[in-house]
Order: C-alpha cells, then structure tokens, then sequence
C-alpha cells in the first residue's frame, strides 16, 4: 500500500527555544548551564547565531585531564573545548535522513540551520518522538484504508446479491453497506 502520509521533517520536531553558547563564555559557566538544563549539548555560535561548534557533556569532560595534569582550576574558554561540527540538519529535511545523519554521528542532538544561522536543534529524544508520531498517522491511514476495503469487498455485486443482502439486513446495516465513502 502506498501512502499520501507526508514525511514529517526536522522543522516539525525541532526545538527553537535553544541553549547556546559565545566561544568566550567561560567553560565552568557553561558546565553550570548544561547541568541546569539537563542538556547533553548545546551549540557554539556567534552574535549573528552563526554556527561556530558545539559543547558536548563529553568536551567538558577534558576539563579533568586539566585538572589533574596541569593543575589547571581556571578551565577556559568554551572555544578551547568545544567540538567541530560536521554534521547539519536542514529545517525541511525528512526524519529518515535526519536518523541517516545521527546514526552516522556521536552528537546527542544536531544543529538546525538555516540561511547560515542556527535556528534550531533536533535531538535523539525529538527523532523517537517523531518517529512515534509517523507511526500513528501510517497506522490510522491504514485502518482507514481497510475499513473502505472491508466495506467494499462486503458490497454484494449483483441484483440477487443485493436481494438476499437486503433481506439479511437491518436498515441502518443497509444504509452503511451501501453508502459511498471516499
């Protein structure tokens, strides 16, 4: 069975209200943030919200190599930590491509841009959501889809058929059998 259920994108399941992050913030300070939020990542960008990186649980992790081996409490600046970004989503890419980009990638959530701007990120948690979703609109598409093809296949198709159907049935089971549905 073909489907007319259109694809659902990364726009439809992105979140816009996003966590980011200047290059200059201080690390410790973006360390409270992420904990605060309960984010996994959040992304690098400039004034202009252009994409400069993204700060991930596992960059602030370095922070203890620091630590430990230079006796270095300072931690820095987000720049000297964060991760380089190879991987962007486009608002009106399908969720099967979005999933191609994560699996391909270790980043707990991707960046949304658009015209050169971040204008969204799409996480892991967002994909199962959608995915989710999808699945709900492909199975009531289907239930729908067979409850026309019940409806029909039990249409009697001859003049005998329809009698021996008429005087098996109640008016409101008639009534049903015989109205068209698009």
């Amino acid at each position: 069975m073909t489907t007319d259920v259109a694809l659902p994108t990364a726009r439809d399941w992105m979140s816009t209200r996003v966590l980011t992050f200047s290059p200059d913030d201080e690390l410790f300070d973006a360390i409270d943030e992420l904990l605060k939020h309960s984010f996994a990542a959040a992304p690098v960008v400039d004034e202009d919200s252009h994409l400069l990186g993204m700060l991930t649980e596992k960059d602030c992790l370095r922070v203890l190599s620091n630590l430990a081996y230079d006796n270095d409490v300072e931690g820095g600046a987000v720049r000297d930590y964060q991760s380089t970004i190879r991987v962007v989503v486009e608002p009106g890419m399908d969720l099967f491509r979005v999933a191609e980009m994560f699996l391909g990638s270790n980043f707990p959530l991707l960046p949304v841009v658009e015209g050169g701007r971040l204008c969204g990120v799409i996480s892991r948690r967002d994909m199962l959501r959608g995915v989710r979703a999808f699945r709900g609109q492909l199975d009531r598409k289907k239930a729908a889809h067979e409850e026309t093809a019940g409806r029909q296949a039990d249409r009697p198709r001859t003049i005998e058929g329809m009698q021996r159907t008429v005087g098996n049935q109640s008016r409101d089971q008639i009534v049903r059998l015989f109205t068209r549905h698009s």
